[in-house]
């Protein structure tokens, strides 16, 4: 039964809170540096592994691309997960830390 479970792989990019625009970071050059990819991994039996972020996560967001409507939201990641493994589509997913937004796209089938 295992070894039929589906796995996605979802490539999320980390953005840092900011009050505003002109105070992102700045690379040595003084350039703005895009976040680097980072990998989030979702299964029903194994939960989310997101590499690269130690921060708890406070909040699960499922939107709608199109429109960027907030379909569901979520404080626990078990809910999370039973709601978005039932869905059929394409959708963004926003992980909210104290620090940073996390934000991806996935398509469920």
């Amino acid at each position: 039964m295992a070894g039929n479970e589906t796995v996605y792989t979802v490539s999320m990019q980390k953005q840092v809170k900011r009050q505003s625009e002109h105070n992102k970071s700045l690379d040595c050059e003084g350039r703005r540096t895009p976040s680097m990819p980072i990998y989030c991994i979702i299964s029903r039996t194994n939960g989310l592994n997101i590499v690269g972020i130690f921060d708890d996560i406070i909040s699960y967001e499922v939107c709608e691309i199109s429109s960027g409507i907030n379909i569901a939201s979520f404080s626990e990641e078990s809910e999370f997960l039973a709601f978005l493994l039932c869905q059929i589509g394409n959708f963004q997913i926003k992980f909210e830390t104290e620090n940073y937004t996390i934000v991806g796209y996935i398509t469920t089938d």
